[in-house]
Parts: C-alpha cells; sequence; structure tokens
C-alpha cells in the first residue's frame, strides 16, 4: 500500500443562490468554504464520543484534540458529522485487525475512508475492500452509505432558502451585513425549523412568510377546477401526494393534528376539500390524520368546528373509543400560511352538519 494519495474531496450539495438550483458536485476538500466562527455548542454527549473517536482515528489527522473537536462546531449538523466519523472509526478498526498497518499505513486507509464518504467510487483493491467493510455493517445495523452525498441541506426547501436571501440582500444595502455567516446560519436554522429569536431571524421569517404567500397565494376553496389526472378504471393519479405529505409532516412536527400520533406509517396527508388537481394540495387544505382518523374525516363522522377548532362527532361514533376524542382541539402548525383554511374547514363541517 501506498501512503501518497490524491487530495480528498467530498461529493456535496452546491446551492446557487441566483437560481435556487441545486446540483451534487464532487469539490477538493481544501476549496471548500466553511463559516468564519463556530456555528454549533456541542454537548458534554458529544465531546465524549468525540474524545473516544479521536482516541480510534482522529489522532491520525495532524491536530490535537482540542482542535479536533472544535472543528465539528463548525458543522451546522455535528452530530450527523459525529455519527459518519463513528462509522468509519467501526470500518478502520475491523480494517485494521485483519491488515496490521503501520502508521503511514493508518493514515492512508483513513484518507480512503473519507474518500469514500465523500462519495469518490472505489478504484483500488484496498478501497473496494473498505467499502465491502461498510456494506456488511449495513446488513447488522443501519450505517451511512458510501457514495450518498454528505450535505446539509436534508429537506431544506433550497429555492426558498435562496429566494429568501436574495429578498435580505435587495432590502438592505450591500455590506450592512457586516457577518455573513450570522446571515446564513440563522437563516439555515430557521428553515430546519428553529424559532428564531434574533432580529434578523424575525426579519427572515418575515420575508419567508410574504415570499410564501406571493408564491401560493391564500388557498380559496371557491376557486378550484377539476384537474385530476385519470387512468381506466377511474382510478385517479395524484402526482403531488408525496410532496403534499412531506409539507404536512413538516407543518405539524409529525404528529396526528388530532390525536397526536407520531408513527409516520400510519399518518394520512388528508385533504379539506377533496382532491381536485395541484390548487388543493395547499398545505392549509391539509390535516395530517392517522388512518383510522382520515377515514372517519373523509366521511364526514368527524369533523372541525371553524369556531373553535375542536373535533365534533356524528352519533354513530357514540360508545366506541372514539367519542373519546369529542372536543379535542385540533393542533395548529407554528406558520400561518399552513394552518387550515377557515373557509375550507366550514365547508367541510356544513356537510357533516346536514348528515
Amino acid at each position: 500500500m501506498t501512503a501518497s494519495l490524491k487530495e480528498p474531496t467530498r461529493r456535496v450539495k452546491a446551492l446557487d443562490l441566483s437560481t435556487g438550483e441545486v446540483t451534487i458536485k464532487q469539490i477538493p476538500l481544501s476549496q471548500m468554504v466553511f463559516p468564519s466562527q463556530p456555528v454549533s455548542e456541542l454537548t458534554c454527549g458529544q465531546i465524549s464520543r468525540l474524545t473516544k473517536l479521536y482516541q480510534k482515528v482522529g489522532y491520525l489527522i495532524d491536530e490535537t484534540l482540542e482542535l479536533w473537536i472544535k472543528d465539528f462546531r463548525y458543522e451546522f449538523q455535528p452530530d450527523r458529522e459525529i455519527q459518519i466519523w463513528e462509522e468509519m472509526a467501526t470500518v478502520f478498526e475491523k480494517y485494521n485487525k485483519t491488515h496490521p498497518l503501520s502508521f503511514a499505513q493508518r493514515r492512508d486507509v483513513l484518507n480512503r475512508l473519507i474518500q469514500i464518504v465523500g462519495g469518490e467510487e472505489p478504484k483500488d483493491p484496498v478501497s473496494r475492500e473498505l467499502v465491502k467493510l461498510f456494506k456488511q455493517e449495513q446488513a447488522s445495523r443501519f450505517f451511512i452509505r458510501p457514495h450518498k452525498p454528505q450535505a446539509s441541506w436534508g429537506n431544506i426547501d433550497s429555492a426558498m432558502f435562496a429566494s429568501i436571501y436574495r429578498e435580505y440582500v435587495k432590502r438592505h444595502p450591500v455590506g450592512i451585513h457586516e457577518n455573513i455567516d450570522e446571515l446564513f446560519v440563522t437563516l439555515m436554522r430557521l428553515m430546519e425549523g428553529k424559532t428564531p429569536a434574533s432580529e434578523l431571524g424575525q426579519e427572515l421569517l418575515k420575508i419567508w412568510e410574504d415570499l410564501q404567500q406571493a408564491k401560493e397565494q391564500d388557498f380559496n376553496p371557491d376557486d378550484i377546477k377539476d384537474e385530476r389526472q385519470k387512468r381506466k378504471r377511474a382510478v385517479v393519479n395524484r402526482p403531488g401526494q408525496k410532496k403534499f405529505k412531506h409539507q404536512l409532516m413538516k407543518a405539524y412536527g409529525g404528529c396526528c393534528s388530532i390525536t397526536g400520533c407520531s408513527v409516520e406509517a400510519v399518518l394520512n396527508a388528508a385533504h379539506i376539500i377533496p382532491y381536485l388537481g395541484t390548487k388543493t394540495d395547499h398545505p392549509s387544505n391539509g390535516l395530517l390524520l392517522r388512518v383510522d382518523i382520515h377515514k372517519l374525516f373523509d366521511i364526514h363522522y368527524l369533523s372541525i368546528n371553524p369556531k373553535t377548532n375542536r373535533v365534533e362527532m356524528a352519533d354513530v361514533l357514540k360508545n366506541t373509543s372514539y367519542w373519546e376524542l369529542i372536543g379535542q382541539p385540533l393542533r395548529l402548525p407554528k406558520s400561518k400560511t399552513e394552518r387550515p383554511n377557515h373557509n375550507a374547514l366550514s365547508k367541510h363541517y356544513q356537510v357533516f352538519e346536514s348528515r
């Protein structure tokens, strides 16, 4: 094994702030731009995990333990980065057990692991063997997949991120925000769902809400045309259903808006006004409901009083366990633009009352 390797790269999602387009690129680590100041605080548990990691593999990086730990404070998601290093350490130890290595060779193996996790394809026997060890670990427990792009974006709406950034810059003279890191960190945390406490965060939240309203406009139940795509045997195709559920999962924190159930497998994206095309896939025309509650809602055995935002039920549900939910207040999203549309709830409730 040779100790010389080309510079490690990382496969990342790169955001174009002018267009909001995200592309996957392979970037050398030396060319990546990191925050100029720490953006995350580490817990005692995370520091303990990093200390153990340093003893296993961290010492192979030319840094002291103190600097090694400090580096993770520059990550937007330090726990995810720590997990990646723990996974690399597991594979490293397995390889080292069957291949006694010198210090230089151990460093070489670590560099290869960094390249694999960064998304580079294995082109030599050592790298291919390391990938094989990764896959063995995947088979025995949840494990990061080699070649998967590593990035902070996750489920963040990158187009909206770029739009908020552009609108903020438009409202303020160039250079007025001296610390660009603070702008990016605050915006990232906001879009991850964190409640903004700073003045900057509040302004960014207001921009977000304004853009959301301008983009989607208020959901109007009185202005709907049937745009459903139909297949043979009158089966309705709902191309936006997955996105609609994702929006509601995010809006309601992954919990049923009536029962509080948080088991995603039994949660449905329910339409208040029945699905008639993309217009009805607006978050304010939706409720995140447990599958059985969704069924009761669709057949109008259950509805939401639009004046009180509380659950009401048909008499047919008396003497059932569902009756305990009567009067239950509806859980509402934090964002006003994602809360149930009052007019839509009223229309559903009118049908409920007429039965």
